[in-house]
C-alpha cells in the first residue's frame, strides 16, 4: 500500500510559511495606512498652527501723490507671509466689499515672491480714490491662513491720513 501526502513536517513547515506570508503583507498595509493617516493629522494641525499664528495689521491709509489710497500693513502673526508667488497674489483688496487690485510702493525684488517677515511694514498702493469731503471708503485685505483687517478713510477734509 502506497500512501502518497505530505509529512507532518513539511505541512507544519508550510502553515508557519503561510501565516508569516500573511503578517508580513497585513504589516506591510497597515503600516502604509497608519502613515497616510499621521500625515494627514500632521497637515491639519500644521494648518491650525498657521491659522492661529499668522496675523497682519493695516496700522495706516493715508492720500498718496496720486490722490488714491494707500495702505502701511504690518505683520503682526509669528510667520513669514507670502503676499504673492509666481504672479499670484495671496491677498485680496477690497473697496466698500468690491475687489479691488493694489502694488507694492515699498518693495523692489527681483524674484518672483513676495514675503512678508514677522514685524515688517510693507506699503500698498491701491487704485482707490482717496474719499472727498463727507464721505468715506472701507477698505479690506484678506489672505491665506484666514488673516484679514481693514481700515476706513473718511475724507474729513483734514489730515489726509486714515
Amino acid at each position: 500500500m502506497n500512501r502518497k501526502g505530505i509529512t507532518p513536517v513539511i505541512a507544519t513547515s508550510l502553515l508557519i510559511l503561510i501565516t508569516v506570508s500573511a503578517v508580513a503583507t497585513a504589516a506591510v498595509f497597515f503600516r502604509g495606512t497608519t502613515d497616510d493617516i499621521t500625515g494627514s493629522v500632521n497637515d491639519q494641525l500644521s494648518e491650525q498652527q498657521r491659522i492661529e499664528g499668522t496675523s497682519i495689521s493695516v496700522e495706516r491709509g493715508y492720500n498718496n501723490s496720486n490722490g488714491n489710497i494707500s495702505l502701511k500693513v504690518r505683520n503682526t502673526g509669528r510667520y513669514v507671509i507670502l503676499i504673492e508667488e509666481n504672479d499670484q497674489k495671496y491677498w485680496s483688496l477690497f473697496a466698500d466689499g468690491r475687489p479691488n487690485s493694489f502694488s507694492y510702493a515699498s518693495y523692489s525684488s527681483s524674484t518672483s515672491r513676495v514675503p512678508l517677515d514677522t514685524g515688517e511694514v510693507i506699503t500698498l498702493q491701491t487704485d482707490v480714490d482717496y474719499p472727498s469731503s463727507g464721505s468715506f471708503t472701507r477698505l479690506e485685505l484678506q489672505g491665506r491662513f484666514e488673516i484679514e483687517s481693514g481700515i476706513v478713510c473718511n475724507g474729513d477734509g483734514g489730515s489726509q491720513n486714515c
